[in-house]
């Protein structure tokens, strides 16, 4: 063959190649998307501090997006949660308090949290693997769920560390987002919850109980919504409604009036004559106050005391908490006055027929 033929030929085939370009890793995604801000800060303000504009955690995120944490030969049950997580990457979106840090105590975070959830103990299990919480440490457990419920649980966790130090709520301990969930580190609460503890009591302990219980919700329920925050959740996240699945408001609800449009126009069944005939017979109630949501034995920890008296010493699980008109929260058995049914009758029985 020709000498230039076949230079030629080989310029030609190198011409008609396919650079391929390197894939675009969750590092890059980072980077990227962390630049494209810089560059309009960049043009408000030529003059901007670039140091101050970046993550404060921006060098743990690089760094977790870059490795992919290798679990050890621990084998889960499709069932367990653990099995559906990877730390790969993750993201700290509440800051790990100092026992946390010290748990930890591994520069590779990812890996040290891997292994602290492996090691848990399980205390709870969702349905489908959909959350569970497990005890990490002596003091310390980790709720695994989603974000949502995850930011609404810290929130009002949150609240009341400021607003209510003396109630007794978990406290929490940092909040990490990877993949679709959040890991919500909280403290440990001792003792048992009422469902179970509930049948061992006799008549003076649950009239007992009935009374710490109603002390602390007519303490929850004095807490002032500030002026500017919409109903629901207190980080902004609006109202959440389980009386037919799971739905949330589309715009912000500020009263009592605007959250019963909202828990009326739930039903994909009911005739608007017989809508408007419940919601005439239901009255708006005329306060909105903090409320938990979803008050039930389960979510009652109660201690059983040297002298043998019971005593409530936590109210877990606040993922559906928030402002509220003041017949949201209800519990039938031993019921706390502030809570009852009595004080509400005809919006409990409407709601029930309506639901």
């Amino acid at each position: 063959m020709d000498s230039k033929k076949h230079e030629s030929s080989i310029f030609k085939s190198r011409g008609n190649r396919v650079l391929k370009r390197k894939p675009i890793t969750l590092a890059a995604k980072w980077n990227t998307h962390l630049l494209r801000g810089l560059e309009a800060k960049l043009k408000e303000d030529p003059e901007a501090n670039l140091e101050a504009l970046l993550p404060v955690n921006y060098t743990t995120t690089l760094q977790s997006y870059k490795k992919v944490v290798q679990r050890p030969n621990t084998v889960f049950q499709e069932d367990d949660i653990r099995s559906h997580i990877s730390l790969t990457p993750f993201e700290i979106t509440f800051k790990l308090s100092a026992n946390m840090n010290d748990l930890l105590r591994d520069s590779d975070l990812p890996r040290a949290i891997t292994k602290l959830l492996d090691g848990g103990e399980l205390i709870y299990q969702g349905a489908g693997a959909a959350s569970a919480v497990f005890r990490v440490s002596q003091d310390i457990v980790v709720k695994i769920t989603n974000e949502e419920s995850a930011s609404t649980d810290l929130g009002s966790l949150l609240f009341l560390q400021e607003h209510l130090p003396a109630f007794p709520a978990p406290r929490p301990h940092g909040l990490i987002r990877t993949g679709k969930f959040c890991l919500l580190f909280t403290t440990f609460v001792p003792g048992l919850d009422l469902e179970r503890a509930w049948p061992r009591l006799d008549d003076t302990h649950k009239k007992s109980i009935g009374v710490q219980l109603d002390r602390l919700f007519t303490q929850l329920r004095s807490l002032s919504k500030p002026s500017d925050m919409p109903l629901g959740g207190v980080q902004g996240e609006g109202c959440k409604d389980a009386r037919r699945g799971l739905r949330f408001n589309k715009e912000p609800i500020r009263d009592a009036e605007q959250f019963q449009d909202f828990i009326f126009s739930g039903s994909t069944s009911a005739s608007p004559v017989y809508t408007q005939l419940l919601r005439s017979l239901a009255l708006a109630s005329p306060r909105c106050v903090m409320t938990h949501g979803d008050i039930r034995p389960a979510n009652i920890m109660v201690e059983q005391r040297e002298h043998g008296t019971w005593e409530v010493v936590s109210i877990i699980d606040w993922e559906t908490s928030g402002f509220y008109p003041e017949d949201n929260d209800d519990w039938y058995a031993y019921l706390p006055d502030s809570l009852s049914p009595q004080q509400y009758a005809n919006q409990c029985i409407t709601l029930f027929y309506y639901t």
